[in-house]
């Protein structure tokens, strides 16, 4: 038996997006599937796959692919549409876990455009480059949304 402790890691971000909450809410929520960017599913073929965010309490973060598969990336504990989000998710061993992760979205009205505050802490299995990870990839996410919402191009995605 190989026994290891869990550890505790916290992401913060915030951004600026120039656009009314009501369309960046839309667009985390109900449009996620537009903007979602090809490098971030586990899985399926391009094309062929779709990934869904349900904006209610048991709702579901998900991708599911035609073939019948999917990944279920979290369930969403509590929503007050256009003003927050928190979602409760998993991550196995071979995708670097096994963790748990709470993840809270909230949107806050600045003059004509919305402020975007994430927050993610993760617990259980961590490294340095876990970490790193999830802060490159939430960061781009949160690019991707922006320009998304703000009707620009999206970011390219950089290994």
């Amino acid at each position: 038996m190989n026994r290891q402790k869990a550890e505790i890691a916290d992401i913060t971000m915030e951004l600026d997006i120039e656009a009314p909450p009501a369309k960046v809410w839309q667009s985390l929520t109900e449009k996620i599937g537009d903007w979602w960017p090809a490098e971030f599913f586990a899985g399926g073929e391009a094309g062929q796959r779709q990934f869904t965010l349900e904006v209610r309490p048991g709702g579901r973060m998900f991708e599911q692919w035609d073939n019948g598969g999917g990944v279920l990336w979290g369930t969403v504990v509590s929503a007050d549409p256009g003003v927050m989000l928190q979602v409760l998710g998993v991550t196995f061993p071979a995708w670097g876990g096994p963790q748990q992760w709470y993840g809270t979205w909230e949107l806050e009205s600045r003059g004509d455009g919305t402020r975007l505050k994430f927050s993610e802490s993760t617990l259980g299995r961590i490294s340095d480059a876990n970490i790193a990870d999830k802060d490159k990839g939430w960061s781009f996410l949160w690019q991707t949304l922006k320009a998304y919402a703000e009707d620009r191009d999206p970011p390219r995605w950089q290994d």
